[in-house]
């Protein structure tokens, strides 16, 4: 039963393969069969345009060749008109006679023939008036308006027969060397058969035809064969005469189609070839489908694993791996294929980006990862372009291949990095605020002691010693108490001051302790954000006068929903910053609506922050200075705490920074809407808690 059911699974398998064998077969051999038969036509085509350029050229030459001998003999002519028979006769016999496709040359001045070569025979052409002669005629005047060789026919002639005129007029010079005078014609009768056989026109390979009677090219009456060889896919060659041209072409006598007896060996040896691939496709097919069970069960328990798995062999190129794999490296995905080398695949990856590696040390990244390699596997922690990390287990197999895994251990690399962050901002923090407290404490416990003992302090001692003196005046005595007033009224101040620093650092403390662990509330009610700037503004503008900074505002009227105490932190933050990092210039503090908020934005003159540290302005315990020799004090919790502020107000804050132009600080707080203006009328607050 089981048989069976193979079988049945099994079936169109075989007769999906046998259907494949036949078309890949019949397909190669229709597209071999194409390019041979195609090939052979070129090859044929080739060997026609190369005959027919071979006749044509022949053709050509032996008319050219006269052409100039002709010319040469008009030349002559020119300079001996009054030349006699016999000296015609030995230079027509010196210069023509040789040439097997000669029949006669004849002198015609006035267009009149005057003599012949040779003679016998030809006695009927004596004499001939061409002006006579109307079939010929146009030609002999062609011949005496061109300056080259003129050749006509072919043409009948009066003593009988057909051949090749070849024409040329003999001009005279004229008495003084100007200009010259047409004194007549030469005329060169030439055995166009000759001509054509000793060209191999007559090649019974071919279907040859020319047209092209007196020169006159494509356009020409058919000089020989049939007309209808122009009509058919015929190899074409000009051939270029003095003055004129002829058109040849040209086709095999069987035509252009291939015999059957050329491609009958070909279709019988592919039916051999698709026999022997379908014997040995369905032993294959035997095979696979014996290995089939036991590859899908491998297949469907790697793909069960939650990490990615991946098995190389002996020569390092990948056998399997599992969609996980590939999902971890999703640049190189595409190229993540079974018989590809590791290295090859690790080297492309680094061109496409896949692993986070600093710009130039490529190479050496791929030498120690594949050096990690050779050493029989190990645990390796790598870091992906997107942030991810990955632990790589990988071991040897008995067979010399290697089997790894891949788990992604981000979270718990992101969780140490911030434990890591954490601690060294937390050691920042406590240095910073070991040197923020040192310094108030140092007043206070140094102040503190005169304030006690009064009696301590040099105005004292100095008033006393002035009582003492019974010569001491009222004024003096006066003098003195108000000196030792005044330093008391000074040490007092500096006990104030530093009192109140350490009262605003742990305050900050207390606030982001209560914003971390969401037990911070505000009373959100409509504020004039405007009014609340102003008040801010005129509390701060002798601070920066002090410092010789201007400090202007110009906030629109705008209500908004906002904590007042919470809302006057973040901007006090914001300004007390500004002013603290300004040496000169000033501040400015704007405002404008977009949509449904306000957008508050500080701005100040000062040094900027770097671009590197901008990042960071909002965590907790940071500053753009944490040395403890830094111009500005504070506990680097200003800012963090003014965005948990603004964030629990539904709003956004960003920083701007440019170093040596100053920075930029934006935030925004919601509009208060009709409803809530109405609802703060009948005294409803709203409440807001950090979470």
């Amino acid at each position: 039963m089981r048989r069976r059911t193979n079988k049945v699974a099994w079936g169109p398998i075989y007769a999906g393969l046998g259907l494949l064998i036949v078309l890949l077969v019949v397909g190669v051999w229709a597209l071999f069969e194409t390019k041979s038969v195609s090939a052979e036509k070129e090859q044929r085509r080739a060997a026609a345009q190369a005959e027919a350029v071979h006749i044509g050229e022949r053709i050509q030459e032996a008319l050219l060749h006269n052409a100039e001998a002709l010319e040469a003999f008009a030349v002559y002519l020119g300079l001996h008109t009054e030349m006699q028979r016999p000296e015609f006769e030995a230079y027509a016999r010196r210069t023509f006679l040789k040439r097997p496709e000669f029949k006669l040359v004849a002198i015609a001045p006035d267009l009149v023939i005057r003599d012949v070569f040779p003679l016998e025979g030809n006695q009927a052409a004596i004499g001939l008036d061409y002006s006579l002669q109307p079939d010929q005629l146009k030609a002999v005047l062609r011949a005496t308006q061109s300056s080259e060789t003129v050749i006509a026919g072919p043409v009948d002639l009066v003593q009988g027969g057909t051949a090749l005129i070849a024409r040329r007029a003999v001009h005279t010079t004229q008495r003084g060397g100007f200009g010259s005078n047409l004194w007549g014609i030469v005329n060169l009768v030439m055995d166009m058969d000759y001509i054509l056989e000793m060209s191999g026109a007559f090649n019974p390979d071919y279907d040859i035809a020319i047209r092209g009677k007196d020169a006159m090219g494509a356009t020409g009456g058919t000089i020989l064969g049939s007309p209808s060889v122009f009509a058919k896919d015929a190899i074409r060659v000009d051939i270029n005469l003095p003055e004129g041209s002829w058109r040849l072409a040209l086709i095999p006598t069987e035509g252009w189609e291939l015999p059957l007896s050329y491609v009958m060996p070909m279709r019988l040896t592919f039916l051999a070839i698709w026999a022997a691939l379908l014997a040995i496709g369905m032993g294959g097919v035997r095979l696979i489908q014996l290995n089939t069970r036991a590859m899908s069960m491998l297949g469907a328990a790697i793909d069960s694993i939650d990490d990615g798995f991946a098995y190389y062999d002996a020569d390092d190129r990948l056998v399997i791996c599992n969609d996980t794999y590939r999902h971890f490296y999703h640049k190189m995905a595409p190229i993540i294929r079974p018989g590809r080398k590791f290295e090859t695949m690790m080297r492309e990856g680094l061109a496409l980006g896949q692993f986070a590696v600093e710009e130039g040390q490529e190479e050496a990244f791929l030498k120690e990862r594949l050096a990690a390699r050779r050493k029989g596997g190990g645990v390796v922690e790598q870091r992906l372009e997107d942030g991810r990390w990955l632990k790589i287990a990988e071991s040897r197999t008995p067979d010399g291949g290697y089997v790894g895994f891949r788990v992604d251990i981000t979270e718990l690399k992101n969780a140490q990095e911030a434990a890591e962050r954490a601690n060294v901002a937390k050691s920042e923090f406590l240095d910073v605020m070991s040197h923020e407290l040192r310094t108030p404490l140092t007043v206070v416990l140094g102040g503190t002691p005169f304030l006690c003992k009064p009696e301590l302090l040099p105005a004292s001692q100095k008033m006393f010693r002035t009582l003492d003196d019974e010569a001491a005046s009222r004024e003096d005595v006066k003098r003195e108490v108000e000196a030792l007033l005044g330093s008391l009224k000074n040490l007092a101040g500096k006990v104030e001051r530093s009192a109140k620093h350490l009262l605003t650092l742990i305050n900050d403390v207390l606030d982001y302790s209560k914003i971390d662990a969401g037990r911070m509330n505000m009373r959100l009610e409509p504020l004039d954000a405007a009014e609340v700037v102003d008040e801010l503004v005129e509390e701060y503008l002798p601070k920066a006068a002090a410092r010789g900074l201007t400090l202007n505002a110009n906030v629109v009227a705008q209500p908004v929903m906002a904590d007042k105490y919470r809302l006057r932190q973040v901007l006090i933050n914001m300004i007390g910053n500004a002013i603290k990092f300004t040496e000169q210039g000033g501040i400015t503090i704007t405002s404008d609506v977009i949509n449904a908020e306000l957008r508050i934005k500080v701005t100040d003159t000062g040094c900027g922050i770097p671009e590197d540290r901008l990042a960071t302005v909002f965590d907790m315990f940071t500053q753009v200075d944490s040395s403890s020799t830094r111009k500005a004090g504070g506990t680097g919790l200003g800012m963090a705490i003014s965005k948990k502020i603004v964030d629990m107000h539904g709003g956004q804050i960003s920083v701007e920074s440019h170093i040596g132009e100053g920075t930029s600080f934006i935030f925004t707080v919601p509009k208060a809407t009709a409803a809530d203006l109405a609802a703060a009328e009948d005294g409803e607050i709203m409440e807001a808690a950090a979470g």
